[in-house]
């Protein structure tokens, strides 16, 4: 259905085809060349904006939106120094495939790429952004402008999600022009019915057959749908961090991470025909500082992925199947039929590959993440930093729904977790959200406490205290037998929690944690809690 045409100023466009996408929330700072785009949203009621104290922290929060809700984040900033600001978050969208549109103003578009030395230039500005989007493009045209953001929107919804970025000229955005909302219909793409018998066929045969599930499958929804095929075929899954909770991991046959090589990697090699569902084999996971993983010839690979592209570059496949993977796996489900398990698969072996803990699991690190665990409800959100309590709960903190465990997986960059929060918080108001944090990784985003507490997000914001980069010290002596420059001179974490208008509260150890956690996730607004500790990560070099 297409409308009439219509004059407004860029900016309304831009709001207006926001609307029409059904986006409720932008996060972002104005700026002196995206103003149109602010009077825009002031002048309606449907969509909120949340205002906050970086650019770096405005395009985290809609990342930690879109993984927490699974509808798009967006981001409105201004030129130069803040659209470049946006970068940092757009490569951790990149890595984990998330749906995040950056709408970012440019200079006039009479000198854009002239190097005239014009306020916050940068020359062809767009083009840092095209190493880590999806699609990245300078809108020379106002009345192109609605139609950019819904071709965005398209994307999401028809292919691999991924960031969006959209360059737009200041002068467009103020000047009015005639332009229209165009409504772009389609979904996900079917697979191709003869791979999924081909792919059905191999796996009737598998004595031993394994399932790794990622982060594509949560973006299908394809948990009912992995949970048929799975039993049906006696199949343990492993998942990928971005997977988590596709199966509840309570779930017998769910085994592990696919990371945590002391439960996946002999049952990688173990089994005879490998089923990959949204899954693209990265490299920090199957060929990392702790699993190196590469398919033997005996084994056979069946891979579905909405990417062709993901098909095939890290192993080579018998099958692959391009399309979404709730609809892959159904029709995969219907071509099976009925018939019994698996019976290649010793399953008390599985049970000691799921249950195996390294040596150097601490019983801190482990009652820690238990009293977490025991904390929250099954659909509280739990958003990770970089620290070495959170290396371990990427492998051993139970997930129980997908889109509850956000962990900056790709990037690993220290800051995440407290803007993620905050936009997870937004988009999911009534359910619990802790961020868990190391000290060093609070410091780099401490300022959006802030924007928690002038929105009154009740999110708890627990700090790892050790004083220190600690997972960094444990790498220098680990390969160079000494450390240094990573003590640091912190803040009174509670005091200063409460010079922002936060609840601040320091527990001695962890008996005094599960007390903390209670008030704190009763309280209306945001709470810091400060727990003295240090937990090292589980590299073993």
């Amino acid at each position: 259905m297409t409308a009439s045409p219509e004059l407004r100023t860029g900016g309304e466009w831009i709001v207006e085809a926001l609307r029409a996408e059904g986006v409720r929330h932008v996060f972002g700072l104005p700026g002196v060349h995206n103003l149109a785009i602010y009077d825009a949203l002031l002048k309606q009621h449907e969509i909120t904006h949340v205002l906050a104290r970086h650019e770096q922290g405005a395009a985290f929060m809609a990342d930690g939106y879109a993984r927490a809700s699974g509808r798009p984040g967006v981001v409105a900033v201004t030129t130069g120094p803040g659209a470049t600001n946006t970068l940092t978050p757009m490569v951790e969208s990149w890595a984990g495939s998330q749906p995040v549109l950056t709408l970012m103003s440019d200079i006039p578009s009479a000198l854009i790429g002239k190097d005239l030395g014009a306020l916050h230039e940068v020359p062809n500005q767009i083009d840092c952004f095209r190493p880590v989007s999806r699609w990245a493009e300078t809108i020379h045209e106002g009345r192109l402008f609605p139609a950019a953001v819904q071709r965005a929107f398209h994307l999401f919804r028809t292919q691999r999600p991924g960031p969006v970025a959209l360059s737009l000229p200041t002068d467009l955005l103020v000047g009015k022009t005639v332009g229209q909302l165009t409504a772009l219909t389609g979904g996900r793409p079917a697979c191709d019915p003869k791979k999924i018998d081909e792919a059905a066929e191999v796996l009737r045969r598998a004595r031993r057959p394994l399932i790794v599930a990622g982060g594509g499958a949560v973006a299908a929804e394809a948990g009912a749908a992995l949970a048929t095929v799975a039993r049906r075929l006696g199949a343990p899954v492993l998942t990928s961090v971005m997977g988590r909770g596709i199966l509840p991991e309570t779930d017998p046959l769910w085994l592990g991470i696919v990371p945590n090589w002391r439960a996946s990697k002999a049952t990688l090699e173990s089994a005879d025909v490998i089923l990959a569902v949204g899954y693209r084999f990265a490299h920090r996971s199957t060929k990392g500082l702790l699993l190196n993983f590469s398919l033997k010839p005996e084994q056979t690979l069946v891979h579905l992925d909405l990417d062709p592209g993901v098909i095939g570059r890290m192993h080579p496949t018998a099958v692959g199947i391009v399309g979404d993977a709730r609809l892959g796996l159904e029709a995969l489900a219907q071509a099976l039929g009925p018939g019994a398990p698996a019976a290649g698969w010793d399953r008390a072996w599985l049970a000691s590959q799921r249950d195996a803990r390294w040596p150097r699991y601490t019983e801190t690190a482990d009652r820690f993440i238990k009293l977490l665990r025991q904390a929250l409800p099954e659909d509280g959100i739990v958003v990770n930093d970089q620290t070495g309590i959170n290396y371990w709960m990427e492998w051993h903190f139970p997930v129980l729904r997908p889109r509850t465990f956000l962990y900056p997986i790709g990037s690993a960059t220290l800051g995440y977790g407290v803007p993620a929060a905050i936009g997870a918080k937004v988009a999911c108001p009534d359910r619990a959200v802790v961020a868990v944090i190391g000290d060093g990784g609070f410091m780099f985003s401490v300022n959006e406490l802030a924007t928690a507490v002038k929105y009154g997000l009740g999110i708890v914001f627990l700090v790892m205290n050790d004083e220190r980069y600690g997972a960094i010290k444990y790498l220098q002596d680990a390969i160079f037998g000494k450390y240094g420059e990573v003590d640091l001179a912190n803040p009174d974490f509670p005091a200063m929690a409460r010079a922002f208008g936060a609840a601040g509260e320091r527990v001695a150890d962890l008996d005094a944690l599960p007390h903390a956690l209670e008030r704190a996730l009763k309280h209306a607004g945001p709470t810091v809690i400060e727990l003295p500790v240090g937990v090292e990560p589980p590299w073993e070099l």
